[in-house]
């Protein structure tokens, strides 16, 4: 494997690099991460993970500051690694989090001492309660990307987790010299609800009924309308943003009235 090259060892910043350039650097740094991996299992003093859970999902970002913090926080499960009794984690998120809050879930951990634990926990807050994600923000603050590089033991035994993988993510990972665990983001279609209804037919795995790549009403009343085609039986339907968590942008349809229609009354009442 050749020497893993950089924007900063190349001399230029990440902003410098075009996309290209970038996915070449992140495949080389993501080859790296076997190697990470098998080193968490052998109890190394300079261990380490990166938690940034930033929530970039498009269109379905919350647009709140508290509630992209509570977002953020919903993560916290993962302070059961230090369980790990050498591990160190670096914690990013927008806003400081209640140490109370810390405390709850080291208190958790199985035959840890929550103190020693405690000790090999970073927190580090952006000090930004804005709606916008936690990897832009973090972008936006090289000099603090540097810190919490420099907060890394040993790069060769780290990892970033993120909470899902956009080029953001993938440029965080880049700025920190650290590879990601998670998807690579040019797979992030395969991920939203069009993507894998696609792959669930091309591997002929079974599904519930449905309709795919829906942008307008029209379209959402000629899904309706294939639906029922399908299975004429069908009362309800839920409409759902492509690219969604946590049901954000669900809306059921109810489609009981249809059953007693008349069919030259059929597209009226699809529209209503």
């Amino acid at each position: 494997m050749t020497q893993l090259e950089t924007p900063s060892q190349l001399g230029r910043k990440l902003s410098e690099v075009d996309e290209n350039d970038r996915y070449r650097f992140f495949d080389e740094l993501q080859l790296t991460m076997p190697t990470v991996w098998e080193s968490m299992r052998l109890d190394l003093e300079d261990e380490s993970v990166v938690v940034v859970p930033s929530i970039s999902i498009e269109r379905t970002t919350p647009g709140s500051g508290t509630i992209m913090q509570a977002m953020e926080e919903r993560a916290l499960f993962l302070l059961l690694l230090l369980r790990q009794p050498r591990l160190r984690m670096i914690y990013v998120t927008s806003q400081p989090i209640s140490e109370s809050i810390i405390e709850y879930y080291l208190g958790l951990l199985p035959g840890v001492i929550p103190s020693h634990a405690r000790a090999r926990l970073t927190l580090v807050p952006v000090g930004d309660a804005s709606g916008v994600s936690l990897s832009s923000k973090l972008l936006a603050r090289p000099r603090l990307l540097r810190e919490i590089r420099a907060l890394i033991p040993n790069p060769t035994r780290s990892h970033l987790i993120p909470y899902n993988t956009t080029p953001l993510e993938r440029d965080v990972a880049l700025s920190l010299r650290i590879p990601m665990y998670g998807a690579d983001p040019r797979l992030e279609d395969l991920g939203s609800k069009t993507g894998c209804r696609r792959m669930f037919e091309e591997l002929g795995v079974r599904c519930p009924v449905g309709a795919e790549d829906l942008h307008t009403v029209d379209d959402l009343v000629a899904g309706v309308q294939g639906m029922r085609a399908r299975r004429p039986s069908l009362t309800q339907a839920i409409v759902k943003l492509n690219e969604g968590v946590s049901g954000a942008g669900n809306a059921m349809v109810d489609l009981a009235e249809l059953l007693a229609r008349k069919d030259p009354e059929l597209a009226e009442a699809y529209e209503l």
